[in-house]
């Protein structure tokens, strides 16, 4: 189990090496670039610099799924190099045993034809589910879960037309406790769907909640604000 807080506090900056699966598993190889970007965002918001180095085949899909553009590409030595130093902590499919370094073993990801696809949906589904677990996504859930985006963004701008109010202290301890001690996305994700429908809470602070965790999601939840 990976404990961000205790195990990548430090100076100077954290390089992760990310690895795509060698024999073109384009859908592992995006999952594990999605998880080391979202890595990359708490630690961040933790305050500690982040670089990211790439290895394995290249993924064409990348950038509209919301990930960063890596800081250094190649084999894992020219990516060291790049980086000024050796990874801190490695992402694969694969399990490395590298001493005093942190690793995550991604799980397999098999998905549909990507051409024409949303691929902040796709970022939804992967992230919806434990990084460590094989996930099977079909054509069907990828068009719910773009209609669940849509939804949550017009809920999101509405929100944002009222006046602000901070967020609930419980929820963020809790989303930060999950982020911290198992990059629990999909425990977000189900705080968030529980808050969205939770009517004690002031539309407010659902904005300020969501707004805030999508810094970690990179799911556009605030993409409609100011157009309703």
């Amino acid at each position: 189990m990976l404990r961000i807080v205790e195990e990548l506090a430090g100076p100077g900056p954290l390089r992760v090496c990310a690895h795509a699966p060698a024999d073109g598993d384009a859908g592992t190889g995006l999952r594990v670039l999605l998880i080391a970007d979202v890595l990359a965002r708490v630690v961040e918001l933790r305050g500690r610099a982040v670089l990211i180095g790439w290895s394995g085949p290249r993924c064409e899909a990348a950038a509209e799924a919301g990930i960063r553009p890596p800081d250094a590409e190649g084999d894992p030595e020219r990516i060291a190099e790049e980086l000024g130093g050796p990874p801190g902590v490695r992402l694969g499919a694969d399990t490395y045993e590298d001493a005093g370094v942190a690793a995550l073993r991604i799980g397999a990801a098999t998905l549909p034809p990507l051409a024409g696809a949303d691929l902040l949906a796709v970022r939804l589904l992967l992230l919806s589910r434990p990084y460590e677990e094989p996930v099977s996504i079909t054509t069907g859930q990828l068009d719910e879960a773009s209609r669940a985006l849509a939804r949550w963004r017009r809920a999101v701008a509405n929100w944002a037309a009222q006046p602000s109010k901070p967020i609930p202290a419980a929820l963020k301890t809790t989303a930060r406790t999950a982020l911290d001690e198992r990059l629990d996305t999909a425990a977000v994700l189900r705080l968030l769907h529980d808050l969205a429908t939770d009517d004690e809470v002031p539309p407010g602070a659902k904005f300020e909640t969501m707004a805030h965790l999508d810094r970690i999601l990179g799911l556009e939840l605030v993409r409609e604000v100011g157009t309703v």
